[in-house]
């Protein structure tokens, strides 16, 4: 991602008021692994929100919020799911919100006109923000 990464949030897919955070510099790849879960008749995998900046202010966010509300996250199986319960994504978004202002983190929100984000609109998205994706990547439709 050029240097960035995509700090995302989605929500449980099946239902629970639970979500389900995490970092991307691949977010192709990301949602990839995810939509291998489920049919995509029943779910397209996305990231219900999301933000972007440099790669080092994103891990120290994902830090910062682990850290602060590690009584949140589910411990179950391998190290950290990094599942939240009875969290919905607008919930967790406003924690980030204020942990972006607070720290002031160079990180930006992307904005609803781009959300949820799917493996159908990460082209378009990376013409509004080419910085998330090096150059070679970029698919503009034409030939």
């Amino acid at each position: 991602m050029n240097g960035n990464k995509l700090f995302y949030i989605f929500a449980c897919p099946l239902g629970a008021n639970d979500s389900k955070i995490g970092i991307t510099g691949h977010p192709e790849v990301r949602l990839g692994s995810y939509q291998n879960s489920y049919s995509r008749r029943s779910h397209q995998a996305c990231f219900n929100l999301a933000y972007w900046g440099p790669a080092r202010a994103i891990e120290q966010l994902e830090r910062v919020i682990k850290q602060r509300y590690n009584w949140h996250i589910e411990r179950d199986g391998r190290g950290a799911s990094e599942w939240i319960y009875d969290m919905d994504p607008n919930a967790i978004a406003q924690i980030v919100d204020e942990l972006i202002d607070g720290f002031r983190f160079k990180i930006q929100k992307i904005p609803k006109s781009h959300l949820p984000i799917t493996v159908d609109n990460l082209a378009t998205l990376y013409q509004k923000y080419p910085e998330l994706v090096e150059p070679k990547h970029i698919d503009t439709g034409t030939v």
